[in-house]
């Protein structure tokens, strides 16, 4: 079996960069109240494919589970009741995950509220 081997400490400083500005998109967005639901997904598409590539599987995660209800509300055009102020929520706890993972720090806990959220039907 082989080890995994960590990411780059520049590679993760990058990503918590990028997702910052993601974030911020998305975050902002929410508090606007925009129907620009397509762009918010862009955001949280893009965050989710950064961090699984840099090995971050649970801010990953998160940022599906964000983009999925952006593309739901992109279809129905509206986002599910509730679920604005948890995907906002999301955003934070995932920009604050990157950080923290650029710092060799520990996981938020708010990662995994957010994530035990946004599965929630």
């Amino acid at each position: 079996m082989s080890k995994k081997t960590p990411p780059d400490p520049e590679l993760l400083e990058s990503f918590a960069a990028e997702a910052r500005r993601h974030c911020d998109v998305i975050a902002a967005g929410l508090a606007t109240e925009t129907t620009d639901f397509e762009t918010m997904r862009v955001e949280a598409h893009a965050l989710k494919g950064t961090a699984s590539a840099v090995g971050l599987r649970r801010l990953s995660e998160l940022a599906g589970l964000m983009e999925s209800d952006l593309a739901e509300a992109k279809e129905t055009g509206i986002i599910r009741g509730g679920r604005t102020h948890q995907i906002a929520d999301a955003a934070k706890a995932l920009a604050e995950g990157a950080a923290a993972a650029a710092a060799g720090q520990e996981e938020p806990p708010d990662v995994g509220r957010s994530l035990a959220q946004l599965f929630s039907v």
